[in-house]
């Protein structure tokens, strides 16, 4: 089961670059689900969304989430970048508040491609990792690189660095690296590229850096929150 959830946890900081299609043909397939608060700064205002992930090694067909004190509300997952085994939804960006998500017992109502279903179960508690303050972050023209520094945050356990473009598209992915990092850079030839081809010159584009919290007194890395903070840059110049 550690196997499990730790491919969850990379699937998510990672953006699925390194999930392989390993499909179980067990009989009676299971499922594993998290339930997370995302954090980001828009304006003024540090502003909270839901993030919901299910997981499993067999493929779905659908996934329902239901928090347990509130029947009225279904959150429907979709898959993630067209991998079956992962499906995500999350709050849109203009939907955040200020308030936290409910916390308590999400219900996962799982059907998978083989027609079995399966109920699975994760508690959301009111921490949050808050976004890192991003010190600098420029793209160096004579080494063709991108630097990105930033304050750590007290209480993250990780971070990793994304490029997404105006249009919300992940172009690249670093690696999980642990709380003491501070510091990133990355090239045309660094491994995380999520695209074959790269940013023009002269193109707009977002540097996120991610800090990630997990669950308090769980063995298997489940996420109790991710705050996200962005700069954007000019490729090339």
């Amino acid at each position: 089961m550690k196997k499990v959830f730790l491919k969850s946890l990379v699937a998510l900081l990672t953006s699925i670059m390194l999930l392989t299609s390993c499909v179980d043909s067990e009989i009676d397939p299971v499922g594993y689900g998290d339930a997370y608060i995302l954090v980001e700064i828009v304006g003024q205002d540090t502003l909270k969304g839901l993030g919901l992930h299910a997981f499993s090694y067999s493929e779905f067909s659908a996934v329902n989430v239901k928090l347990s004190s509130d029947e009225n509300q279904t959150y429907s997952l979709k898959p993630y970048m067209g991998y079956n085994q992962d499906f995500v939804w999350s709050t849109p960006l203009n939907q955040y508040m200020k308030e936290l998500p409910a916390a308590g017992d999400y219900v996962f109502d799982a059907t998978f491609k083989s027609g079995h279903t399966h109920t699975f179960y994760d508690k959301l508690y009111s921490t949050v990792v808050y976004p890192p303050t991003i010190k600098k972050c420029e793209y160096v023209v004579s080494n063709e690189r991108v630097d990105v520094e930033w304050e750590r945050v007290s209480n993250a356990d990780s971070y990793n660095v994304k490029l997404i473009n105006e249009n919300g598209d992940i172009l690249f992915v670093s690696q999980v690296y642990n709380r003491m990092t501070d510091f990133y850079s990355f090239t045309k030839n660094t491994q995380g590229w999520q695209t074959s081809t790269y940013p023009t010159n002269g193109q707009r584009v977002f540097v996120e850096v991610a800090a990630y919290l997990l669950e308090v007194g769980t063995s298997n890395n489940e996420l109790q929150s991710i705050g996200k903070a962005r700069k954007a840059i000019v490729w090339g110049n």
